[in-house]
């Protein structure tokens, strides 16, 4: 069990993977080990995202361990469902997110991030973790049609962060997070019978809409509000990749300009791109495979379970030039491969890549563009790599906030 890959995780989190792969002194792409007493390979770069994302030879179902799926993404989520089932409820998730609807999302977050730093400016400092949770959360729990806004509206963004923080097994917020798990989903499906009885009415194009009496008016109670939940979430969860913007924003200054020049937009984008490809969040992703074949020099067979090295991806030394270098420029007039870029998952938008990415690309956007323009200054962190999802410590706090006094140069970091 001692090198058990979930035992690993559990003890190392981001640094799991590179040290099961040292200890088996592997330099390919693929190696084989053990998680939860499973045959596994482990695999990372394109060609290993190509293959995991096979549909023909790969399942979710029953892939994450429970007490992990059922936690972070909640019983009979879409998550874990295959084929033409996973499809048609993907299909809804697709829908609500199209453009409009995403820049409609971003537009409430930059008013509320304009409200937030002219607040910020005035008082001690800020979290910029909390700030932002709180920020995120009202602005889509007030998008989806929850009508839950408020200190109730705080109440529940922080539950759905609760949730996030737990999913690595980490002491006491593992248990938190259930707790959260718990409240958020009763207060989901009181959302959802309300709406389905008359006593709340959304617009209609909202999260709740769909899930209660639109496309998703046939699931039970109980799976609706597990998937209104699996949009809100993952919205909250931007919130520890905001916080990671404003540490590249301040730890690469030299960044800075092309962010408030006549091209700000694409280098915005583009600094969005390079946060996610860097910042630790989902260390693995997991898959079982459904028939034997070979990859490399490896024998698969059917039940195996595959394990998606993501930062491994992400950092792949011979698929990225300068790979572990912040270089926002490498994404700047280029769309990132979806087989070699995989913070959310890889792949089309038809399979199992999150159907989130783009609004974690606008709200990152919203956040850096306000930040950028702004002067501010942050208490030096450190960031541990053991402890899954990770923060800067302290949550990176945000003191003497100067909204649109920024001169190209970036906000200052004190040594200590």
């Amino acid at each position: 069990m001692r090198d058990d890959l979930a035992a690993l995780l559990l003890r190392h989190g981001y640094d799991a993977l590179p040290l099961a792969r040292s200890r088996r002194h592997e330099e390919d792409d693929a190696f084989e080990t053990r998680m939860l007493g499973r045959r596994t390979l482990v695999v990372r770069g394109e060609q290993g995202a190509r293959m995991f994302y096979d549909e023909s030879r790969m399942r979710r179902r029953r892939a994450v361990p429970p007490p992990l799926a059922h936690l972070l993404f909640g019983r009979g989520a879409v998550h874990g469902l295959d084929g033409e089932e996973h499809r048609v409820r993907k299909q809804v998730f697709l829908d609500l997110l199209s453009d409009e609807a995403v820049a409609d999302l971003a537009r409430r977050v930059d008013e509320r991030l304009d409200e937030a730093l002219r607040a910020w400016a005035l008082g001690p400092g800020v979290r910029v973790h909390e700030g932002l949770v709180r920020i995120y959360g009202i602005a889509v729990l007030e998008w989806a049609g929850t009508g839950c806004a408020g200190l109730r509206g705080e109440e529940v963004a922080r539950d759905l962060a609760a949730i996030v923080d737990g999913f690595g097994f980490s002491g006491r917020a593992y248990v938190k997070a259930w707790a959260a798990r718990r409240r958020a989903e009763a207060w989901a499906a009181d959302l959802v019978r309300r709406t389905r009885d008359g006593r709340h009415q959304p617009p209609e194009g909202t999260a709740v809409h769909a899930f209660s009496v639109g496309a998703g008016d046939a699931l039970p109670v109980r799976v609706a509000a597990v998937e209104l939940l699996n949009v809100l979430r993952p919205t909250v969860a931007v919130s520890w990749l905001g916080t990671f913007a404003a540490l590249a924003l301040a730890q690469h200054p030299g960044h800075a300009a092309p962010l408030l020049g006549p091209d700000a937009d694409r280098h915005l984008v583009a600094f969005a791109h390079e946060v996610r490809r860097r910042t630790p969040f989902v260390p693995a992703l997991t898959a079982l495979a459904t028939t034997p074949f070979r990859f490399g020099h490896h024998d698969v067979r059917r039940g195996d379970r595959v394990v998606l090295d993501v930062p491994g991806t992400n950092h792949h030394p011979d698929q990225w030039n300068q790979a572990d270098d912040f270089c926002p420029a490498r994404f700047v007039g280029s769309d990132p491969d979806p087989f070699r870029f995989v913070p959310q998952g890889g792949g089309g938008p038809l399979g199992h890549r999150c159907p989130g990415e783009d609004v974690t690309t606008a709200l990152l956007v919203v956040t850096l563009r306000h930040l950028s323009r702004a002067r501010f200054t942050l208490r030096s962190p450190d960031v541990r790599t053991d402890r899954m999802p990770t923060l800067p410590s302290e949550e990176l706090l945000m003191t003497d906030v100067s909204p649109g006094e920024a001169d190209g140069t970036g906000p200052f970091v004190p040594a200590g």
